[in-house]
């Protein structure tokens, strides 16, 4: 009896969960052609059950051929070539269909991250603002993105400053380690409301070499103190250029 042919779905199928790639050697498609490989053998009571599928490229799947062609075999050959050249072409259609069904996948999640910036902030997001978001999109996962909206709007009332800290919220998301000390940003924004003019840049970056060695209750009293931005620059310079020195010599 002949064995059952396994059907295209079930063949796309297997190939997208393995991502067109060879699991035997990790050769993807379509520089290989791939096959579906019965891990247990139906001659060994394998069914055609998906969980017993695997994608396997032709040399990993059958191994290669060392016999000399004969006459005969020339057009065997050809058709063979015929062959892979047609299943190339199919597997390169399913690879495509895969593709343009992730790609409608992201064009609805983005829609979602849009309207959602449109419900909390009240204000259309206009075709640059789209731009925005698709990129930090394809930076960021869509659930960091999700929580940064949120998190964004509840900080700044100002709508356009909102949305572009998004981004910003969604890097330190991304990066742990790399997030900076809530307490450092209240800060600053003590300088900034005391100060008449502040390099906001610049003094977070001397608050957090400064917290290297002063905790954050010292910092909020010099810049609850500093007469103005020169004055803060300095006091910051001073300390952090005495705690390398002490550093030094120590």
């Amino acid at each position: 009896m002949a064995r059952k042919s396994l059907s295209k779905k079930v063949r796309f199928e297997v190939f997208k969960r393995d991502n067109f790639t060879c699991q035997y050697c990790g050769s993807k498609a379509p520089q290989v052609v791939l096959e579906v490989d019965h891990i247990e053998p139906i001659s060994k009571g394998g069914t055609n059950d998906i969980l017993n599928l695997v994608t396997s490229c032709f040399d990993c799947n059958r191994g290669k051929s060392d016999r000399k062609l004969s006459d005969d075999s020339v057009i065997a050959q050809q058709q063979e070539q015929l062959e892979e050249i047609n299943e190339r072409r199919l597997q390169l259609e399913m690879m495509l269909d895969w593709r343009k069904g992730l790609s409608e996948i992201d064009d609805e999640l983005i829609d979602f991250l849009i309207s959602e910036i449109e419900s909390v902030s009240g204000v259309e997001v206009l075709e640059a603002g789209v731009k925005k978001v698709k990129s930090w999109f394809r930076k960021y996962d869509y659930d960091i993105l999700l929580d940064s909206i949120e998190a964004s709007f509840l900080q700044y009332e100002d709508a356009q400053k909102a949305f572009n800290f998004i981004p910003r919220i969604a890097y330190y998301k991304s990066n742990p380690d790399k997030q900076i000390n809530q307490e450092l940003l209240y800060i600053r924004g003590i300088l900034r409301n005391r100060l008449s003019y502040l390099d906001e840049k610049k003094a977070l970056h001397l608050l957090i070499k400064a917290n290297e060695f002063l905790d954050e209750h010292v910092l909020k009293d010099i810049a609850l103190n500093c007469s103005s931005w020169t004055n803060f620059r300095d006091t910051m310079e001073f300390y952090i250029s005495n705690y390398k020195g002490d550093e030094s010599n120590g």
